[in-house]
Formats: C-alpha cells, structure tokens, sequence
C-alpha cells in the first residue's frame, strides 16, 4: 500500500533501485550522449561545414531532448545518475578536440595538393570528413544502444511521462545518421570530383 507521502500532489512512489550493471551501463550511454553532443557543437563551428549547420544545429537539439528522455527512463528505472561518469565523457569530448591532430597531422600532409586550390583550405575538408565520421560513430553507438533501452524499459513495464520518447530514440538516431551520412558525402564532393579528373 503506497505512503501518505506518495499520494500528495508532486510525490511519486519510490522506484526501487536498479541492478548496479544495468545502472552503470546505462549511465555509460548517458555519458555517450554527452559526448555526442559536444561532438555536433563541434561540427557545426566548423566553417566548411557552414553549409550543413542547420542540419548539425538541429540534430543536436535533438540528441539534447533524447538526453533528456534517457534521463528520465533512468529515474523510472531506479538508476540514478553517476556524475563522474557522465564528466568524464564530456572531458574526453573535449579532449578530442586536441588529441585527433597529433595523429591526423601527417594525414594532412599527405593530402597535400589532393584538392584544388578554389576549396578554401585541404585540411579543412579532411577536418570537416573527420568531425562528421566522429558524429556518425556517435549515432551509430546511440541507435544500437536506444534499441536495448526501448527492450529494457518495455521488460520492466515502464509506463508514463519520457517512455513514449525512449522507444522512438532508435528510429531517430537512424534518421539522423542518414542525414550526416549525406552531409558526409556532400563535404567529400571535392575530393571525388579530383580522384575522377
């Protein structure tokens, strides 16, 4: 029999916690969210990418809301939120913005006089590909991992506010990565059109 206390306006019945292993795989995939969407602000910035910062822009807004929906799953399936976790893929988000170039520096080098001149720099096109291909293994992982949640949380019975949202994530991480694959081939036009001269 529930409590007085979780039938007062605003209380809800204590959820039990979850299995520590399903808590902390979840909070994993919060942390993955994080980083994916400190991955898009990144690709968006980017100004040989301008052309697709609409795209970019709302796909993060969406990654943003799909955060939110995991986070509510979480609560509903009793796994709090590990902090540290979640802080240290928003630091290894950030710190890809630094370690890429100590290997991908000689990658520009090789592509030296790959592209035409008219393009505004060659390491801008290779740095668009690269921040794209980061995006798309993000949303690759997302899809993969939102098919698992929609599983667990149909398991568990999980009704209410967020649930409707969670079952969706799949098919819009599916969705979105169609759309930066397209941006993809699109910042890849100039190196196709010189590899077919």
């Amino acid at each position: 029999m529930p409590t007085i206390a979780a039938l007062l306006p605003g209380r809800r019945m204590a959820v039990p916690d979850a299995d520590p292993v399903l808590r902390a795989y979840l909070n994993e995939q919060l942390a993955a969210a994080t980083a994916l969407s400190e991955q898009l602000r990144r690709a968006a910035a980017l100004d040989v990418l301008a052309a697709e910062r609409t795209t970019l822009v709302r796909v993060r807004r969406e990654v943003a809301a799909d955060r939110a929906a995991l986070r509510t799953a979480m609560r509903r399936l009793g796994a709090s939120t590990d902090w540290a976790v979640v802080g240290v893929g928003w630091l290894s988000a950030h710190a890809g913005r630094i370690t890429p170039l100590l290997h991908r520096l000689p990658v520009l080098e090789r592509v030296a006089g790959v592209l035409p001149t008219t393009h505004p720099t060659r390491a801008a096109v290779v740095e668009g590909l690269l921040a794209l291909e980061d995006v798309l293994g993000g949303l690759h992982r997302r899809a993969v991992a939102a098919r698992l949640l929609g599983e667990l949380v149909a398991a568990q019975g999980v009704r209410g506010e967020g649930t409707a949202s969670v079952r969706g994530l799949a098919d819009r991480a599916r969705r979105q990565q169609e759309e930066v694959e397209g941006a993809h081939r699109r910042c890849a036009a100039p190196l196709l059109r010189r590899s077919t001269d």
